[in-house]
């Protein structure tokens, strides 16, 4: 893809995009509310789509995760570590149904399906979906478990108005003001840069996914504010979200050799050379697009983008 164009809008549902004229406030309280609006939907959803609302889920609290991180030096230190705690507990409890059902998904997208593979990757595929209606079926059918992580995410959407107001204050706005996000934006950034140095010199699992997670939350970061210089902050939020596609991709795969590895029922009487071949070539492939990708985005140093963002900022460019 041509890192000049600039991607779709996304739907301003879904997106954190901060609006012309909002105040910095204002733009977190509607972003915030939005997100949790999608993030509680599943249990207004059809059961035959519940599987791709906890994915949708995910992803809200994803960005809400970001939206936390971005005024994380502007609000109390106590909402932001319990807030950001309950997110990430709320997305670990779902996240067996979305590996479920990404990984017959991921297998017969990235796997080919040529004579030597062909027969084994379709085999694979239909046991993993299988598993994927057992798995998912224990989570969302148990009612009294999907309605305490509705408890839990209504509860943190009741705590969330504390994000967009001055530390040690109930009702003062945070300030419409750079040094309002400065920190947590650059610690994200400098936290991406340093992710992606370290993937460089080894690229293991668990560092590979720690730097997808840092790339999303600056992925975010960059839509909120894109209303500051709309063009190149644009061109960044596309690269950010090719990399951490890339960066998923391979994530799905590591995850998905972790079950060839540890569920023997799933791969028996299967010829798997060819599949396990094909999984590490493409894992390659990917590993070496996205720090080749990651080493042109964090190319500057985190207080020359800072600079940059500071400098829009103050222009005063509609926001």
């Amino acid at each position: 893809m041509d890192d000049t164009s600039t991607p779709e809008a996304p739907s301003t549902l879904t997106c954190v995009r901060f609006f012309a004229g909002e105040t910095l406030a204002e733009g977190l309280t509607r972003v915030i509310d939005a997100q949790f609006g999608i993030a509680v939907a599943i249990t207004s959803t059809p059961p035959e789509e519940q599987t791709a609302a906890v994915h949708e889920t995910r992803k809200a609290i994803k960005r809400l995760r970001a939206m936390l991180r971005l005024v994380r030096d502007s609000i109390s230190l106590d909402v932001y570590h319990t807030d950001n705690a309950a997110l990430k507990l709320i997305a670990a409890e779902l996240g067996a149904v979305r590996d479920a059902w990404v990984m017959a998904e991921i297998l017969d997208r990235l796997l080919p399906h040529d004579e030597d593979t062909a027969a084994a990757v379709d085999e694979l595929v239909e046991r993993l979906q299988e598993r994927y209606r057992a798995e998912s079926a224990a989570v969302l059918g148990n009612q009294a478990h999907l309605a305490s992580i509705m408890d839990q995410l209504q509860n943190a959407r009741e705590r969330a108005a504390r994000w967009t107001v001055v530390a040690g204050e109930q009702s003062v706005p945070l300030p419409h003001e750079f040094a309002t996000v400065a920190p947590g934006l650059q610690r994200v950034y400098k936290r991406g840069r340093r992710g992606m140095r370290i993937v460089a010199d080894s690229p293991t699992d668990t560092l590979l996914h720690v730097w997808r997670k840092r790339a999303k939350y600056l992925r975010h970061q960059v839509e909120a504010l894109n209303v500051l210089d709309p063009e190149p902050l644009a061109e960044m939020e596309e690269r950010l979200a090719n990399l951490t596609d890339l960066l998923g991709d391979d994530h799905d795969l590591a995850v998905l050799l972790n079950r060839f590895h540890h569920d023997g029922q799933l791969v028996a009487d299967i010829p798997m050379d060819g599949v396990l071949t094909a999984v590490h070539e493409n894992r390659q492939r990917l590993q070496e697009d996205a720090i080749t990708l990651g080493q042109d985005i964090f190319e500057e140093h985190s207080s020359f983008f800072l600079s940059y963002i500071e400098s829009v900022w103050r222009e005063g460019a509609t926001f």
